[in-house]
């Protein structure tokens, strides 16, 4: 099989546009789009009801590989939100790509493609109390299509960085923040333990604040049937942390879902009345 060709670099240091006070909400610090690949801004994705901390968008200080990089940063939640999102879609599971749609990623497409990324969590970053995701492979749910499974709810995450919430955290140190690297599939929806002993999740690690760490994931998708998996290796600062063969996804022939999937940076939570999160990405490669 052909190695991945790269089709997207971006560190946002080549133009870039300043946060607008037109945000999209009405929040207490603006959320700016940013300039995407063949010129096309990305506009993140925004739940009614989230609150940014500080301006999100491109900003020149504390970054990876200066002058520019990415911030992401969430306050406690309005009264009545569902969920907090503030998420950039840097391979779209819809909109147009580099090289045209044949560099779309889908399931069961059989065609390797590798994501890097660099990720900083802000000093001051207050551990979540329930959920919090920083990088995802999302798969959209389809209305209307796909046999309905009782008890699963396909599509959302398929692939997911996690951050550890409060209750599950096994550290003191106020400097660390846990996190863990989960698959979802038919039969690995829930999470309980946030560890190995959940079904889904592959490796459960520890990021230091206010200290860039490097990811990059290696994905294939494949499908036979009605089943979805591939391998998936992720690898921190160079070194390997998960080597993983089997089960990620739904198949869009046995459930409702999408087949084509998104690769997505930014900060996705419950809506945590408590608890401000900032963090910073810079570095961003793909290759299909």
């Amino acid at each position: 099989m052909a190695a991945p060709r790269p089709l997207l670099t971006m560190n946002f240091d080549k133009g870039g546009q300043a946060p607008s006070a037109k945000a999209p909400i009405a929040p207490i610090a603006p959320i700016a789009t940013i300039p995407g690949p063949d010129g096309a801004n990305i506009r993140p994705t925004i739940d009614k009801g989230t609150r940014p901390a500080l301006s999100s968008g491109i900003v020149s200080s504390g970054c990876l590989s200066p002058p520019n990089c990415l911030r992401v940063s969430m306050a406690p939640t309005q009264p009545g939100a569902a969920k907090n999102k503030i998420m950039y879609s840097f391979w779209s599971h819809y909109r147009a790509l580099p090289g045209g749609a044949a560099n779309r990623f889908r399931i069961g497409d059989d065609k390797p493609l590798q994501f890097q990324f660099a990720m900083k969590l802000d000093p001051n970053y207050d551990t979540p109390p329930h959920q919090m995701i920083h990088f995802q492979v999302f798969q959209a749910a389809s209305t209307g299509k796909g046999r309905k499974v009782p008890g699963i709810e396909p599509g959302g995450p398929i692939l997911s960085l996690r951050i550890v919430p409060q209750s599950r955290r096994s550290t003191e140190s106020d400097q660390v923040q846990e996190f863990i690297i989960v698959v979802r599939n038919p039969a690995a929806t829930k999470l309980y333990y946030y560890g190995t002993r959940d079904p889904g999740v592959l490796y459960r690690g520890t990021m230091r604040k206010g200290v860039w760490t490097r990811f990059n994931f290696e994905l294939l998708s494949v499908e036979k049937g009605s089943e979805t998996g591939g391998r998936i290796r992720a690898f921190m600062n160079g070194r390997q942390i998960v080597d993983y063969r089997g089960a990620w996804g739904f198949s869009p022939t046995a459930y409702g879902a999408w087949r084509d999937l998104g690769l997505e940076l930014g900060a996705y939570r419950s809506a945590d009345k408590t608890g401000t999160q900032t963090v910073y990405f810079d570095n961003i490669a793909v290759s299909r």
